[in-house]
């Protein structure tokens, strides 16, 4: 059984700036709001952009606000949302680079900050020893490299809103999973750079939007909280 729904669309240009647009569209029950915006832009208006990729909720490009709540376009049903009118815009705190799509490019280079790598001891790097990670070490680890760095964490995050240098959450996150990581050698340093006044740990107010908002379940703000007992210690 279908029903029409209005896609209230918030887009963006350099030429015109930023406009609402509205598009009617049959759908059922099965319709995400990725299909949705595939449609539109295959039958009514070629010129609407937005990104996507895998249609699964793995590769985070569809990342955007869905009647005021950062989401991934693809995991959200339309029939879910309860309206007849759904509203999409960009996600906050991120430049506009055209239509639905942001400039993450920030989220990388705060990523290099926190050396997102393992860095094991010279003898093993030589052949010469082996690392082994334990099952509860294993499930730990696991549970914070779920994130697919879709930025819907850095659209809710009120601290991100008023101070662009702070790390941020799936930045901060990612600096637990390698800093507790016992086959790394780097976690001091790690340490020394996410405990920074300005960009690290201790901004943080622990809102937890960002764990809120995650759409594979990992826990920024608990993660952020066990950084802060590792710099502690």
């Amino acid at each position: 059984m279908s029903f029409e729904v209005t896609l209230k669309v918030r887009r963006y240009s350099k030429e015109k700036g930023s406009w609402w647009q509205e598009y009617k569209l049959n759908v059922d029950r099965f319709t995400t709001v990725i299909e949705a915006l595939r449609r539109i832009k295959t039958e009514q208006d070629p010129t609407l952009s937005f990104r996507a990729s895998c249609h699964m909720g793995v590769c985070g490009s569809c990342g955007m606000k869905i009647n005021g709540k950062p989401k991934l376009a693809c995991k959200t049903l339309i029939v879910n949302e309860g309206k007849k009118e759904i509203t999409i815009e960009p996600m906050d705190n991120f430049p506009v680079i055209k239509g639905l799509i942001v400039d993450l490019d920030s989220v990388y280079r705060k990523m290099n900050k926190i050396i997102p790598r393992v860095t094991p001891p010279e003898e093993v790097i030589q052949g010469k020893a082996e690392t082994r990670l334990k099952p509860e070490d294993q499930k730990e680890l696991w549970s914070v490299a779920q994130c697919i760095i879709c930025g819907l964490c850095y659209s809710a995050c009120p601290v991100v809103e008023t101070n662009k240098d702070f790390l941020g959450p799936a930045v901060l996150a990612m600096a637990y999973r390698f800093s507790a990581d016992p086959r790394d050698t780097l976690g001091k340093k790690r340490l020394e750079i996410v405990d920074d006044p300005i960009i690290g740990i201790w901004n943080c107010r622990v809102a937890g939007s960002c764990s809120v908002v995650c759409p594979r379940n990992v826990d920024p703000s608990l993660a952020i909280q066990r950084l802060k007992e590792m710099s502690m210690k």
